[in-house]
């Protein structure tokens, strides 16, 4: 009779066998490391989200923090000083239609706010993951990314401007800001000391800062790694991303 222990090794050693052969799911950066890694070790978190894209968190992060700095600049702003003129330079309504639609603005500033940063972020990372994509399609690569590795490439290296946004918050604090936009209030960029009077000029300056240089390098690590372009490929894909932004930027400038 045979040895019931012995009996059952080799299913137990094929088991065994079998459960090694399997990979192992890689998991996904948490929202925490995401944060971290845009700032310590980039390349490396890019490398990851190639493994196992992710985005949504990330997205959120950016919106939760617009509210917050939206909020601070809607309860300091003198919409009146913002859209005043403005809207006698554009000369399709009158003295009293104007004082009519300041007073509106004024009493739906913050709501007004916390919709165009949903809309804002959303399109932003939908319409620049789509320009990716469509980039990477267009490229020899023999492995095409998915439309989720462009969106994960498209969002996650916005993290790296978080404390850009803190930073317009607390300068809302901390001085009267008049009529500014927020992008006006940021002390990290070179429009802020020269203070142009085109605002267009003032817009392309604007993108002369140290958090938007950041993003634009975390974008190329972005492409590089989660969505695997060549140097030149991804070097190419984002320079198209700076172009597409800063002229986005540049042309709704006030």
């Amino acid at each position: 009779m045979p040895d019931p222990i012995e009996a059952s090794m080799p299913a137990v050693l094929l088991e065994h066998a079998g459960s090694e052969a399997k990979p192992r799911p890689s998991k996904a950066p948490t929202i925490w490391e995401q944060l971290a890694g845009v700032c310590t070790e980039p390349a490396a978190l890019f490398q990851r989200l190639a493994t196992t894209p992710r985005w949504g968190e990330a997205l959120w992060v950016l919106i939760i923090v617009g509210w917050l700095m939206m909020t601070l600049w809607g309860l300091k702003v003198d919409v009146d000083a913002l859209q005043r003129p403005i809207l006698e330079q554009s000369g399709r309504i009158n003295a009293t239609q104007i004082d009519q639609a300041i007073a509106i603005s004024s009493r739906f500033i913050i709501p007004m706010g916390f919709v165009s940063v949903i809309v804002r972020n959303l399109f932003g990372v939908l319409s620049l993951g789509l320009v990716l994509w469509l980039f990477a399609a267009s490229t020899d690569e023999p492995k095409k990314p998915s439309f989720l590795h462009a969106v994960s490439a498209a969002t996650v290296p916005s993290l790296v401007s978080v404390p850009y946004t803190i930073m317009i918050g607390i300068m809302c604090l901390a001085k009267p800001i008049g009529g500014k936009i927020p992008e006006r209030l940021a002390p990290s960029g070179l429009a802020y000391y020269l203070r142009p009077e085109n605002p267009k000029l003032y817009g392309l300056l604007a993108q002369v800062d140290l958090f938007t240089i950041a993003y634009f390098v975390m974008l190329f690590l972005a492409v590089r790694y989660t969505m695997r372009l060549k140097p030149k490929d991804a070097g190419l894909c984002t320079a198209l991303a700076i172009l597409l932004t800063v002229g986005w930027k540049v042309y709704f400038w006030v």
